[in-house]
C-alpha cells in the first residue's frame, strides 16, 4: 500500500471516528449519524486488515454480526424453549468467520446454508416441549443467520482478496443510501422516487468504481458494471429490509427506542455484499 492509499484510508476512518465520538459525547444526532457509525466499523476493519494481522479485522466484523444478530433476536417473537437454537446461531458466527480467516472458501460458502440450516432445527427439536410454533422458530432463526452472518460475512471474505474491493462496495452503498435518505425526507416513496434515487446516485457510484479501479485491480469494464449494479442491489436490500422491519414492529415504536437501527443501517448490504462478491469471484478470480 502506497502513501496516498494509506492517507485515503486513514483520512476517511478518522473522519468517521470523529463523527462517532461527537455523537457519543454530545448526545446529538443528525441525518446520517447512526448510519456513519456502522460505516466507521467497516472502514476500521479495512484499516486493521492492512495494519494488523488479518484475523483482527475478521474478529471486528464477526462482532458486528453478533451485535446485529442479537438485536434481530430481541425483535423476533421466538419461544423461550428455542434458546438452544439461539445459542447455536451465536456459535455459528465464529464457525463461519474462522473459514474466512483461513481462506477456506468451500467451507465458508456452505457453513450457514448447509450446516447452519441443518443444525438449528435439530437444536430446536432437542430443546422443545411444545411442537406448535416450531416452523416459525426455525425459519426466523435461519433467516437471521442468513442475513446477519452469511450475507455480511461476504464483506469479510472480500477483504481477503483486496482491501480496496470492500472499500469500493462500502462507498458505493453509502452514496446510494445517502441519496435515498435525502430524497425520502422530501417526498413520499413512490416508483418515481425509487427511479430518481437510482439515476441520481448512478453517476457518483460509477465514478467511485472507476476512480478506485487502479487500486481495486478491477478492469474498467467490470468497474463500470459494478458501479451500476451495486446501487440497484442496495435499493433491493433497503426495500426488503423495510418490510422486515415493519413486520417486526420496530419502526417508530415508543416502547422500543433505538430498536431496529442495525436493520436500518445494514439492510443495503443484504443483496449488495453477496452478489458483488460472487460477481468479482466469478469474473476476476
Amino acid at each position: 500500500m502506497d502513501r496516498w492509499q494509506a492517507l485515503f484510508l486513514i483520512g476517511i476512518t478518522s473522519v468517521l471516528a470523529f463523527v462517532w465520538l461527537y455523537r457519543k459525547v454530545t448526545g446529538r444526532d443528525f441525518l446520517f449519524g447512526s448510519y456513519l457509525t456502522y460505516t466507521f466499523v467497516f472502514f476500521l476493519s479495512v484499516l486493521l486488515s492492512v495494519t494488523t494481522p488479518f484475523v483482527v479485522a475478521v474478529i471486528l466484523l464477526a462482532l458486528l454480526s453478533f451485535y446485529a444478530l442479537r438485536e434481530y433476536f430481541s425483535l423476533v417473537d421466538i419461544r423461550l424453549q428455542d434458546r438452544l437454537g439461539v445459542l447455536g446461531a451465536y456459535l455459528l458466527i465464529p464457525f463461519l468467520y474462522y473459514f474466512v480467516a483461513i481462506d477456506w472458501y468451500g467451507m465458508f460458502i456452505i457453513s450457514v446454508p448447509v450446516y447452519g440450516f441443518l443444525l438449528i432445527p435439530l437444536l430446536i427439536a432437542l430443546g422443545g416441549k411444545e411442537a406448535r410454533g416450531t416452523i416459525f422458530s426455525i425459519g426466523a432463526i435461519d433467516f437471521g443467520l442468513f442475513l446477519y452472518i452469511f450475507c455480511l460475512g461476504h464483506i469479510a471474505y472480500l477483504l481477503s482478496y483486496s482491501p480496496w474491493m470492500p472499500v469500493m462496495l462500502i462507498l458505493i452503498v453509502a452514496v446510494s443510501d445517502a441519496v435515498s435518505m435525502v430524497l425520502r425526507r422530501q417526498r413520499r416513496t413512490t416508483a418515481g422516487t425509487v427511479l430518481s434515487i437510482y439515476l441520481l446516485s448512478l453517476p457518483l457510484t460509477v465514478g467511485i468504481a472507476l476512480l478506485l479501479a487502479p487500486w481495486t485491480g478491477i478492469p474498467w469494464v467490470h468497474s463500470l458494471i459494478l458501479g451500476a449494479m451495486i446501487p440497484l442491489l442496495a435499493m433491493m436490500g433497503r426495500f426488503t429490509g423495510l418490510y422486515i422491519k415493519r413486520d417486526l414492529v420496530a419502526e417508530d415504536d415508543p416502547l422500543l427506542p433505538g430498536k431496529g437501527q442495525v436493520l436500518d443501517n445494514l439492510r443495503s448490504f443484504f443483496y449488495a455484499a453477496p452478489v458483488a462478491f460472487h460477481y468479482i469471484r466469478y469474473f476476476l478470480k
